[in-house]
């Protein structure tokens, strides 16, 4: 009878663990923590002494240790290529294995030799992600319901494997449109051009972890000189002064020369690689050349003891265009001080500010949300990560478009009456402003906002007329997104006898009688008055802020009519 009790007993503690394990895959999104905790109660789910989780690296053949229960310290992190170990033995067979651990050919551990133990593959579609090890001690065996009880826990950490890794990109992703965001801040907030890059190289460092940072400038007279000055992480601290080099040399000066990106994921293997004197070589570089146009400013590099991937490719690549045009803005404005420059400094900060940053708003409070939906709801999660996205090859387009704007202008492109090419003419010209608009506002418009748009009175018009429209009620929404605490918002737009009319509107918080316009509003103004229009502001009963924006009517003409 007692021992009949103490089964029972053992098998209710089991079970206990087991849900706890369940509990454990099905809520944890961080890997390693995950791991950690499955190996553990693996392990005494099964009495077993010791045990170890690795994860299959394929670019490097081999098994990497990420989570150990009751293991030497050293081999937290230890690979295992094919043939080597218990690990390296299941990457060699692919199959499960019982045995005495010192029957192995290259065992790695000879002081438990005598340990019976368990190692299996762990699979996704087939495909090997991982490996389960766990090891026992003498004169104790493991029991053929050991080895199904963990083929079971393979199965399920293999779907936590999965999810946690996902997790984890879509994190990378969010990480990277922060940073690109607050970049865009500092554009906005520096004058001086080493301040705004020194806070660039630190935002790098710190957000995304990159271990080294340089922003160097080529040589305003010398120009096959590289002056780097500027640095993050490793090198800010303990590189002091000015170094000069010439873009002959490094993985920098190849960027240079041949005006692209240069992504090095084994710098011990390219020739062009210059380390630093007293500093330990990195094993991955990334160099983004800072250009406007055909004209290179610099290069944005980074290093790091990490592959580096697309992703951190083309976020970079979105940044050193920030940085490029910045530069070259700041150049300009410092060079020469007659009216033809500074007007062209003030329009590209205005499509900036109207455009890329609203955008990058926008962003900014999905990222602020996102890891919570995503543990909330993973399916929310996914959609608002592909309206992050959406957003990032938005802001990515308009920013290539400013670049163009620095070019001589080219009769191929369709210009506004001011000068300035129109960013949206493709949209506007298909769809008209109710197409553009509902496009640009299903992303930038946060979900939880009730957003209701009528345009049942309005007539298309002249693109240039629609881009202002577009453009002004572009600021106007982030506006209200990001300051008046709303929950709804109404855009509106008609055709009257001689004017056409846009109206924004939301319930939030409204503006007091003694508001003074901010740069968002005097961008509205400027806009609706150089098409002979104007801009108006006021608070709504009984609360919340209308814009309204007029503009004389000048309906598109047959030849210019949307397609069909």
């Amino acid at each position: 009878m007692t021992v009949l009790v103490a089964d029972q007993q053992g098998q209710s503690r089991k079970l206990r663990l087991l849900w706890r394990l369940i509990e454990d895959i099905s809520s944890e999104l961080a890997l390693e923590p995950l791991l950690t905790r499955i190996v553990a109660g693996a392990c005494q789910l099964i009495d077993a002494d010791d045990g170890t989780i690795g994860l299959y690296e394929a670019e490097h053949d081999w098994i990497r240790t990420v989570a150990v229960y009751r293991m030497p310290e050293h081999e937290l992190g230890a690979t295992m290529p094919r043939g080597v170990g218990l690990a390296g033995h299941v990457l060699a067979t692919g199959r499960t294995v019982l045995l005495r651990y010192g029957d192995l050919e290259t065992m790695t551990l000879p002081e438990l030799a005598d340990n019976q133990v368990i190692g299996m593959p762990v699979l996704w579609s087939g495909r090997l992600i991982g490996f389960f090890g766990v090891g026992i001690a003498p004169p104790r065996r493991f029991k053929r319901e050991d080895v199904a009880a963990l083929e079971l826990f393979a199965r399920h950490m293999a779907i936590a494997i999965m999810n946690a890794q996902r997790y984890q990109k879509e994190r990378r992703r969010t990480d990277r449109f922060r940073l690109i965001a607050h970049v865009a801040g500092i554009v906005q907030a520096e004058e001086d051009i080493d301040a705004l890059l020194q806070r660039s190289a630190d935002a790098i460092h710190e957000l995304l972890g990159f271990e080294n940072v340089d922003i160097p400038l080529l040589d305003e007279k010398q120009r096959d000189v590289l002056v780097v000055r500027i640095r993050g992480g490793d090198y800010k601290r303990r590189i002091r002064g000015e170094d000069r080099m010439p873009i002959t040399r490094g993985i920098m000066g190849a960027a240079v020369r041949e005006r692209r990106s240069q992504l090095v994921n084994d710098v011990a293997a390219d020739p062009r690689y210059v380390t630093p004197p007293g500093m330990t070589p990195p094993q991955a570089e990334l160099a983004v050349p800072l250009s406007v146009g055909e004209e290179v400013l610099g290069v944005l590099n980074v290093e790091g003891n990490q592959r580096f991937d697309e992703l951190d490719l083309s976020s970079l690549e979105v940044i050193a265009d920030f940085l490029a045009v910045a530069v070259h803005n700041r150049r300009l404005a410092a060079a020469s001080r007659d009216n033809a420059i500074l007007r062209e400094r003030q329009n590209l900060g205005r499509e900036l500010h109207d455009n890329v940053t609203q955008i990058l708003s926008a962003i900014g409070l999905l990222t602020q949300t996102l890891s919570n939906v995503w543990q909330r709801d993973p399916a929310e999660g996914q959609r608002r990560v592909q309206r992050l996205h959406q957003l990032a090859r938005t802001a990515h387009a308009e920013m290539r478009n400013l670049l163009r704007e620095l070019q001589p202008p080219e009769p191929v492109v369709t210009r506004s009456r001011r000068g300035r090419a129109v960013i949206c003419v493709e949209q506007l010209r298909e769809q008209a402003l109710p197409g553009a608009l509902n496009q640009l506002l299903t992303a930038m418009v946060p979900e939880t906002l009730e957003l209701r748009m009528d345009f049942a009175q309005y007539e298309a018009q002249q693109i240039d007329s629609e881009a202002t429209l577009l453009r002004c009620c572009q600021e106007a929404v982030s506006n209200a997104v990001r300051h008046s605490r709303c929950k709804r918002l109404w855009i509106a737009a008609a055709v009257r006898d001689d004017y056409c009319e846009l109206m924004v509107a939301d319930d939030g918080a409204g503006i007091a009688a003694d508001h003074v316009p901010g740069i968002g509003f005097r961008s509205m103004r400027e806009r609706a008055a150089a098409l002979l229009g104007e801009a108006l502001i006021r608070a709504r009963t009984p609360r919340g802020t209308e814009v309204r924006i007029r503009l004389p009517r000048r309906d598109r003409s047959p030849d210019t009519g949307i397609r069909s």
